[in-house]
Order: C-alpha cells, then structure tokens, then sequence
C-alpha cells in the first residue's frame, strides 16, 4: 500500500456538497440550477445534485480532450502507480463509502462493505496489472499472392499485419443507480488504464459516491482533465455528452430504452459503443437436483442486491 495517499471525505451526509469535477476542480453547474436528492429510505431530502447543461458538458469534454496527449503518453507503468493509489484509497475509505452508499442508494451498509467497495478497489488494480503485464503488441508474417497488373498476372508478395494498442481519446461513461460506484469504478478503471481520457455522467438518482470518488482521485495524483465527472439528468447532461463531436467512445449501462436512444445518437455519429442494458435471466430446475440447494440458490439468485441486478435469475422454470 502506498503510504503517501491519504484523503480526508465528509463525515456526515450533510457535510456533503456535490459539485462538477472538471479539470481538477469542483466547479457549480452553469446554470446554477440543483436536483433534489432523496434518501430512499426515510425520504429526507439529503445532498442536491447539479442540475448540469450542455456548458457544463462542453467544459468537460475540453478539459478531457487537453489531457489526452499528455495522459496517453505517460508510461504505462506511471499511470499504474496512480490507478494502485486509488485502490489504496477506495480501500481506506471502505466504511464511509459503504455507509453514504446505502444512505444515498438504500442497499445495506454490508452489502456495500463487503462486495461493492472492494470490488471498485479491484477494479483499478486489475488494470494496474493489465496495464504493465498484459498489454503485448502482436505482429505476424504470411505469404500471399497478389495481382500488381491485372487478374491475370499473380506474383507472390509478402506482407506483415501488426496489432497495436492505442487509446482512442475521449470516453462518455454514464452509469446507472444500482451499483453506483461499484459501475463508475468498473468503466474508470480500463478506461484510463489505457490512456484514454473521460467524462463520468453518473445516474442523478445515486451521484453522492461517485462525487466522495473525485476527492480520492484528487488525492491519488491523478492530472487535471484526465477523468472528469458531470452530474444531472439523461436529457439535460447525457444527451449533450453522447452527442459531444469530441467524444469518441460512449459506454452505457441502464434501461433497454435509454440504451435504445443512446445506441442510435451514437451510432449515428459513428461513435465506439457499448451497451449494457436490463435483463432478467431464467434458472433451470430439474428433477435430480438438490431441492433445497436449488431453492436457496434460486433466492439469493433472485434477490441478491434487493432483486435490482440486469442479470437476477428472476424466471425458474
């Protein structure tokens, strides 16, 4: 563990004051505009979150576009050292990331303890190692037969194919509510192992630890304009970002119908997409199983995370 990060978050929830975090600081939305925010549990009003435009978007994605030479060019083993310090962070903070987690989202504070945060610490020290150990450039030779003149005049030619691994420049990461920072950390941290720079819209529903998370990449050295993150609506921040002409990849993971509504803005565009979007899987009983094995399996299936996974096995046959 790298002794030299350390962070200091809020303690309470009503020490929290969600802002924009573009360019290395946190800056109110353009318009100054807020959306309520409600812990589901009690419906007490808790921390408001940034009601952010197309300005905001645009601030955004410039300060993520200046960034991308700089940051993917850094060695490999440079942007690895702070992915680890983030995790190291993540790791410190486990308790109150987990407490505002189920304060902000409503899951229990040992759901969160126990399977969220860690997994977001994992996350950046998978792509760590990923980064200095398991990117290879590939190269190969082969013979072909070509045609220089005409079809009717073939000469045998060489030719050699190399794979490389480049970053591709500015992402749009958009994240839904029910694993809030657990899905922010699962596209973060490829995405800038890699070189590549982003914008994180994290759903207006969950956006309380997504926010706690920009103090920790603060603290963890991570240069201005590399990650930024945006909070507020699908239609006021989501579309602008999916639509930004600089934005070059576009992750999503939500509903079916938003899916539908960024896949084709995107893809219009001739953007990178990738889609995650709602499913309920089936489970399959059969005669020579274990019952009660089977039942116990089925529910925790069914129900893990309050039932609010894509790929709960909601349908037993």
């Amino acid at each position: 563990m790298n002794k030299c990060c350390t962070v200091t978050l809020p303690a309470e929830m009503q020490d929290v004051n969600i802002q924009n975090y573009i360019n290395g600081e946190w800056v109110a939305p353009t318009s100054g505009a807020y959306l309520k925010n409600y812990n589901p549990a009690t419906g007490m009003e808790i921390a408001p979150i940034p009601d952010s435009k197309s300005a905001d978007i645009d601030n955004a994605v410039r300060a993520a576009k200046s960034a991308f030479p700089m940051w993917s060019n850094m060695p490999g083993v440079e942007r690895a050292t702070i992915l680890n310090c983030i995790a190291d962070l993540i790791d410190q903070n486990c308790a109150t990331l987990a407490t505002f987690e189920s304060q902000d989202q409503g899951k229990t504070v040992a759901s969160a303890a126990a399977i969220d945060i860690p997994k977001c610490a994992a996350y950046f020290r998978q792509f760590a190692k990923y980064v200095t150990e398991g990117i290879r450039e590939t190269e190969s030779s082969m013979k072909l037969v070509c045609t220089t003149s005409s079809i009717n005049k073939m000469v045998p030619s060489s030719q050699r194919a190399t794979t490389q691994h480049v970053a591709s420049g500015v992402a749009a990461l958009i994240t839904p509510w029910n694993f809030p920072l657990l899905m922010v950390c699962e596209k973060l941290a490829p995405c800038i192992a890699v070189g590549n720079t982003c914008v994180v819209k994290p759903t207006e529903l969950t956006s309380v630890t997504s926010y706690l998370l920009t103090h920790i990449l603060n603290a963890a050295g991570l240069p201005k304009g590399v990650v930024n993150i945006v909070f507020g609506s699908g239609v006021n921040a989501g579309e602008p970002l999916v639509k930004h002409r600089d934005v070059r990849l576009v992750s999503f993971t939500g509903g079916s119908v938003t899916g539908s509504k960024v896949g084709a803005l995107a893809g219009g565009l001739f953007k990178r997409v990738s889609l995650e979007l709602g499913g309920k899987c089936p489970s399959l009983v059969f005669s020579d199983c274990d019952l009660e094995h089977a039942i116990t399996t089925h529910v925790r299936g069914a129900y893990q995370n309050q039932g609010e996974v894509c790929l709960s096995a909601s349908r037993q046959y």
